[in-house]
């Protein structure tokens, strides 16, 4: 399927998704929701990518909502295509068994920036930020943004920057918890390209599991999340990467691990 508005280019075990409408800095239309749940499909039906990366093109991430498609809408419209277009998106981030790292070039708005925290790491540099510019014209968060924010910092911080409606710079995503590395505007996207790279020569059966269960804790018990633990542990009980890695250990070499 032919879609410019979100690129996919694979190399080796790493997937890189592009969004690409630079010139609406990278806002949200049809087409671009269609392409992005395209390459999702094609990254999840592929066991030889085993790491994604997902950046923007042109000088923002992402810019949120195309004003130009949800100004259309009515309130009841507005509504239903939130659920019925952001959530499946979301939910491609969170059910992935494969790690994202977002290359978060220039600012992650609205809805782009649920889509950057939806991401399981992020590379930012100085330059990068993350806005919550909703309130700015008179909406609340949506496309999750309000669950992905306040389980990075917290109710009362996430509140403080979703009603601020200015940019948290990289610097303050940083101290925040909101990126895992900070990096020079120019080394955005080959760090995690890099990174990507490292990740997928781990275990990608016991990644995906270990991302699973880090998401199911955020809304369980204890004792709830030691049991799903158990039941995702199956999984890798029957993978080739636990008899490799074993092996690897008893034979103290380093594991050659498949991703199988």
């Amino acid at each position: 399927m032919e879609n410019k508005a979100v690129l996919l280019e694979i190399i080796e075990s790493t997937a890189i998704i592009t969004f690409n409408r630079p010139e609406r800095y990278n806002a949200v239309n049809h087409d671009f929701i269609e392409g992005i749940n395209y390459v999702f499909s094609v990254i999840k039906n592929d066991d030889n990518i085993r790491a994604v990366v997902l950046t923007g093109n042109g000088k923002g991430f992402c810019a949120g909502a195309d004003l130009t498609t949800m100004g259309t809408l009515s309130a009841e419209d507005s509504r239903d295509y939130i659920i019925d277009n952001y959530k499946p998106i979301l939910n491609n981030f969170l059910s992935l068994r494969k790690p994202i790292i977002g290359a978060i070039n220039g600012t992650a708005a609205g809805v782009g920036a649920a889509f950057a925290l939806a991401c399981d790491f992020r590379v930012m540099s100085n330059e990068s930020s993350l806005l919550y510019a909703f309130i700015n014209i008179g909406l609340g968060p949506d496309g999750g943004a309000s669950w992905l924010l306040s389980r990075q910092v917290g109710y009362s911080k996430a509140l403080e920057i979703a009603t601020s409606g200015k940019r948290v710079m990289g610097e303050d995503c940083l101290k925040l918890g909101l990126t895992n590395k900070l990096v020079e505007n120019h080394q955005i996207l080959s760090v995690a390209k890099d990174w990507a790279k490292e990740l997928s020569l781990k275990p990608t059966v016991g990644v995906g599991i270990t991302k699973h269960d880090m998401i199911f804790s955020l809304n369980n018990d204890l004792l709830d999340t030691i049991e799903f633990e158990a039941k995702e542990q199956v999984a890798a009980f029957h993978s080739e990467d636990l008899k490799e890695g074993v092996s690897a250990f008893l034979e103290k070499r380093k594991a050659n691990f498949k991703g199988k």
